[in-house]
């Protein structure tokens, strides 16, 4: 072992001078490198990295892959561990690249790949720009089945980074490193989570593949407050506070503010903004099919701008725009609970992430099965928009996940419009939860006469029956248009059957401008009003994603010739309104037939 203390002490002399860099093309196979990472606490140890070979264009062309046997710490026992990608290997005091890649499930040696250095720093130049991102895009309004698959892709991408049949082009060493090939795999990222009920986190272990989610049960432990270096545990958080989840891996080099990690991709998301953290590492988790560092997020160091295939990239200092979430949660009989979060900005993952902060928030103090009526209120604000008013209200075996769902199909809604990325800063939220079911359904509906007449006031009456109660009758005034064109539906219904409506016949599916996005979205259905349409069969045309009820027909040809005004034309159309909030979950809808008579 004296070789080995005499390599490590040659290796420490450059940890105060300007990091040399050793090509690719000088690393030659019998070499012998050191690597630096921590297996527990923040102490910085030593490891053996014995060099096998190259393998040159074995990720693209251009990407090579040097591949070690490593030795040292607990990697005899463990293999290479989830967590040290990033770790940085020295060879005579040079830095070579990350270690980044393990061998295969299984293996019986601490097989290793490394992504050169010089890859990572040329990676981390490219330009900041980057559309959103399909593979975890949701269809906005979204179903909870919808988010937990998202979610999931999500893990699988993290824990797998990239999956290709590689085959290298050229090798230096021996020629059997060519069957190692297609059987090295990125070390991958575990997703670290603190303060899951255990209700969201079956859930999401169902969604997840099954290594990727670890929980770590104790608080937060303290991080090393010293200058980032070389070796040290760094985290990525999706969300930070009361909740916590994202995933760390290991700096591999630190260059002024620039910071460089992992070596290889965490979700292949290119340009990113994720707040980058300190970590910690507790302890390691032998596994013979991939052992895994357990570790605790600590405080925002900096962000995360580029999340490349041969590693992640960041700069130290302030951290990037979040959403701030603050949510109060009210049960009769029992203390108010206070929850605060940030999650982080992005297009794709934002209302993800937010979803889970408030399900699992509303999870961890109700009990997460059985008959629940939620009432939300609150807001969504938008730096240079204004703000969403939430107010809805649920009832039922799925009461829970509806309202954890209300309020993130906006932000889902406006982070993925086609016009310009909308994310919201802050977003505050009363959640009312009783442990009963409580809604109404809409029995009967009709008018106080026989005969209405056009452009009179008429009152209609709507009798409620209360789920196991009696029943109570809503009166409102509804005035009739001055004119309509022959017999006109009058449609007594609750949230789900006009949203419905809506989208068939009343309006288009689609808004032409992210004002006409923004409109819509103020004018959200909520479950406890009663909403009332005149429907005229007529058909109508919408312009710029507003109804315009039964245009003249020279006007609607018009219109419909012209291709620049965006119309759409209707099956329907609306020629009155009107609504009544309500104390009750409604569900169900009447329609009456009417034919107005004119007016005396």
């Amino acid at each position: 072992m004296a070789g080995l203390a005499c390599l490590l002490a040659g290796a420490g002399q450059f940890s105060a001078q300007p990091m040399q860099l050793m090509p690719v093309a000088d690393v030659r196979p019998g070499m012998v490198g050191v690597g630096r990472t921590v297996f527990a606490g923040t102490t910085l140890e030593d490891f053996r990295a014995n060099i096998l070979g190259v393998l040159r264009n074995v990720i693209a062309p251009g990407r090579d892959l040097i591949v070690a046997r490593l030795e040292g710490g607990p990697l005899a026992q463990t293999g290479v561990i989830q967590g040290m990608s990033g770790s940085p290997v020295y060879i005579d005091g040079r830095l070579v690249g990350a270690v980044s890649y393990a061998l295969g499930s299984f293996p019986r040696e601490p097989i290793a790949g490394i992504t050169p250095i010089a890859e990572m720093i040329e990676a981390m130049r490219t330009a900041p720009d980057r559309p959103a991102r399909g593979e975890f895009d949701v269809r906005w309004p979204a179903t909870t089945d919808d988010i937990y698959a998202a979610l999931g892709r999500v893990a699988n991408r993290a824990s797998a980074p990239l999956r290709a049949p590689w085959q290298p082009s050229d090798i230096v060493g021996a020629p059997s490193l060519a069957d190692w090939a297609p059987r090295l795999r990125p070390i991958g990222a575990a997703m670290v989570t603190r303060g899951l009920s255990p209700s969201v986190e079956s859930a999401l272990r169902e969604a997840m593949a099954p290594t990727a989610l670890v929980t770590a049960g104790s608080g937060p432990q303290a991080a090393s407050s010293g200058p980032l270096r070389p070796g040290d545990p760094i985290g990525m958080t999706f969300m930070r506070g009361d909740l916590e989840m994202g995933a760390a891996g290991t700096v591999t080099h630190v260059d002024g503010d620039q910071v460089y990690a992992f070596g290889h991709a965490f979700l292949s998301q290119g340009p990113t903004s994720m707040p980058m953290t300190r970590a910690t590492v507790l302890t390691v988790l032998p596994s013979l099919d991939s052992s895994m560092k357990i570790g605790e997020m600590g405080p925002v160091i900096g962000r995360m701008t580029q999340d490349r295939s041969v590693g992640v990239g960041g700069v130290l200092g302030a951290g990037p725009n979040e959403l701030a979430v603050r949510l109060r949660l009210e049960s009769p009989g029992a203390p108010v609970h206070t929850f605060s979060f940030q999650v982080l900005h992005d297009q794709s993952l934002t209302p993800l992430f937010a979803f889970v902060s408030i399900l699992n928030s509303l999870s961890s103090w109700e009990r997460p099965a059985g008959p629940t009526t939620v009432t939300a209120s609150g807001f969504i604000s938008y730096p240079g928009l204004g703000r969403l008013t939430v107010d809805d209200a649920f009832s039922g075996e799925t009461a829970l996940t509806e309202a954890a769902t209300t309020a993130l199909n906006p932000i889902g809604s406006l982070a993925t419009n086609t016009y310009r990325a909308v994310l919201p800063d802050a977003m505050e939220l009363t959640l009312s939860v009783r442990e009963e079911e409580a809604h109404a359904t809409i029995e009967r509906a009709w008018l106080d006469t026989v005969r209405p007449t056009l452009g009179a006031t008429h009152t209609l009456h709507v009798q409620l029956r209360h789920y196991r109660g009696g029943v109570e009758t809503l009166s409102m005034p509804v005035t009739m248009p001055a004119r309509a064109a022959g017999p006109v539906t009058l449609l007594v219904s609750d949230a789900s059957t006009l949203r419905n409506l809506e989208q068939t016949s009343l309006r288009p599916t689609g808004a032409p401008s992210l004002d006409a996005l923004w409109t819509r979205l103020q004018d959200a259905r909520s479950n406890h009003t009663l909403y009332i349409r005149l429907l005229e069969a007529a058909p109508g045309t919408a312009v710029a994603g507003q109804a315009q009820p039964a245009l003249p027909s020279s006007v609607q040809a018009a219109v419909a010739a012209d291709d620049s005004s965006a119309s759409t034309p209707l099956s329907q159309a609306v020629i009155g309104r009107w609504q009544q909030r309500t104390a009750h979950v409604l569900r169900g809808s009447r329609e009456l037939t009417l034919t107005l008579s004119p007016a005396r």
